[in-house]
């Protein structure tokens, strides 16, 4: 079920200058992208890693980006994250050009402009004093989400990384999808960097798949439904088996419960009208 946005926003409009309602947010669920443990037993977990060089490992976590536009055309950006026992949160001023929308002149990879989201166009995502993340759109696809099941129709977006300084290490780049229509964000996974998680403090989300949990309806984002699954299409079969057994089993007893039925009728005495041998072929006949 979709939440409802709070009584106190504005209805929602679509400007003139971007896609995307005036008002929206989108809520993403991570985890990690496999469930192997180690060699050492472990469970696989997310890592973060702060700008202070600290890091945590949570199995899962949460984070929701959302935008709000004033009466006056102001835009503010909000970014909650969330896991174990951590929580934080930060709202800031924002600017839109071009359907983008930036934090202190850095864009943000939530939305991007969805007139470049063309099979083939490479475009830029995230720029910081010595990294870039580039993409290049790849297709439509359909990645999964945590609402009911469904999958949502996106736009394929594999990234590569460019940086300055070359001596380091840069982890392996993210798939992004985003909604065809608006721009934002649907679906990531691999690693995560942006200028809302800087604000927070945090450098970098590593090794996970972030589903879409929630998001604001007037988005209305294209949701399908995910084919049935293995143990679904058994349980059909079964059901249609049994189904099958139980009705043979009931036209095998009625048609028993028949014969004994016919079988009484003819212990009885009949008074057969011989003056009609049609009428005892038709009566021995039953």
């Amino acid at each position: 079920m979709l939440c409802l946005l709070p009584l106190f926003f504005s209805i929602p409009t679509i400007s003139a200058d971007n896609s995307f309602p005036s008002t929206f947010h989108v809520t993403f669920q991570g985890h990690r992208s496999s469930s192997e443990p180690y060699p050492d037993g472990t469970i696989p977990t997310l890592w973060v890693r702060f700008l202070n060089g600290t890091d945590c490992f949570p199995e899962t976590l949460r984070f929701t980006f959302s935008m709000e536009e004033s009466p006056e055309g102001e835009y503010t950006a909000k970014f909650m994250l969330t896991f174990d026992d951590y929580y934080d949160e930060v709202s800031l001023p924002a600017t839109v050009s071009n359907g983008r929308v930036y934090i202190d002149s850095t864009p943000t990879i939530f939305i991007v402009n969805p007139t470049s989201l063309i099979d083939g166009n490479t475009i830029q995502l995230y720029q910081t004093e010595n990294l870039t993340l580039s993409g290049t759109v790849l297709m439509e696809g359909r990645p999964t989400t945590l609402i009911n099941d469904y999958r949502v129709t996106s736009k394929v977006v594999r990234t590569f990384y460019e940086q300055d300084n070359s001596s380091e290490q840069i982890l392996p780049a993210p798939y992004l999808f985003f909604d065809p229509r608006t721009g934002v964000l649907t679906h990531a996974s691999v690693r995560l960097n942006d200028v809302l998680l800087n604000k927070l403090g945090v450098m970098f989300i590593v090794d996970g798949i972030y589903d879409l949990l929630d998001y604001s309806e007037n988005l209305n984002f294209t949701l399908e439904g995910a084919s049935p699954s293995i143990g679904v299409v058994i349980l059909i079969s079964v059901f249609v088996i049994v189904f099958i057994l139980v009705v043979s089993i009931s036209y095998k007893a009625l048609k028993k419960k028949k014969r004994e039925k016919r079988k009484t009728y003819s212990n009885k005495p009949l008074k057969i009208p011989f003056s009609s041998k049609y009428s005892v072929r038709c009566l021995y006949g039953l």
